[in-house]
């Protein structure tokens, strides 16, 4: 009987390592405070473009290679690539423009997924 064969009879099977791990991303604020964690703005942004808030982390640096999804800095230099872009979270939520701004943002992401 070949090993391979012998191995899957006896219902052994070769160790691999799993899947890629989990995606961590970064949420670019000018400052991190506790209260970013449970807003609801971003709390349901981040479900409508189906990224797990578990997932992601708050700075106010960007750190080069980092996978960026929200850029809410005041001046977004250095620039990153993220896929949401707005301004603070105190001005996005008293200005209506802004919201319409992140509203087509999550809505050109949802359709070219």
């Amino acid at each position: 009987m070949e090993k391979s064969a012998y191995l899957d009879a006896m219902g052994i099977s070769r160790w691999s390592q799993g899947g890629e791990g989990k995606q961590a991303y970064i949420i670019l604020v000018d400052k991190v405070s506790s209260e970013l964690e449970t807003h609801p703005v971003i709390t349901s942004a981040l479900s409508l473009i189906d990224c797990p808030f578990a997932h992601c982390t708050f700075s106010s640096s960007l750190v080069k290679g980092a996978d960026v999804i929200w850029d809410m800095r005041r001046v977004k230099l250095p620039k990153a690539n993220a896929i949401l872009t707005s301004p603070p979270l105190k001005e996005l939520e008293k200005t209506a423009e802004s919201k319409r701004e992140l509203w087509q943002l999550i809505t050109a992401y949802q359709e070219a997924d």
